[in-house]
């Protein structure tokens, strides 16, 4: 086996690992928040390690340079998706009150009369 096609090897390994660990995570986490967590970051890894597999499998057909800009692509708009997602998971009410603990989203009501006494 050359060491192109170890390090193919292993980087599909590590992907498919990576993509295991974020099926497990979908399934046993216990609310929409840390699915989406599960979802988001080790997918994201999973699928680069892929990608740079491919790329370094197929190194003569230029598509290593095709793969690492996939995954730039990956890695700018997972973040923005999964934070998406979250906003309006939050604004539909699909998650529990138990797991949430510190709600920062929350918005505060202001009582006009607090307003009218700080202004100078």
């Amino acid at each position: 086996m050359t060491l192109q096609e170890t390090t193919t090897v292993v980087l599909a390994a590590i992907g498919v690992i990576f993509m295991l660990i974020s099926a497990v995570g979908l399934v046993r986490l216990p609310d929409v928040f840390s699915r989406m967590h599960a979802a988001g970051k080790a997918t994201t890894v999973g699928v680069s390690c892929l990608l740079l597999g491919a790329g370094v499998y197929f190194w003569n057909d230029n598509l290593l340079l095709r793969a690492v800009v996939l995954i730039a692509l990956i890695f700018a708009t997972s973040p923005i998706s999964t934070s998406a997602m979250a906003r309006a998971a939050y604004r539909t009410g699909s998650t529990r009150p138990l797991h949430l603990r510190v709600d920062e989203m929350q918005e505060e009501t202001i009582d006009p009369s607090d307003v009218a006494n700080h202004t100078s």
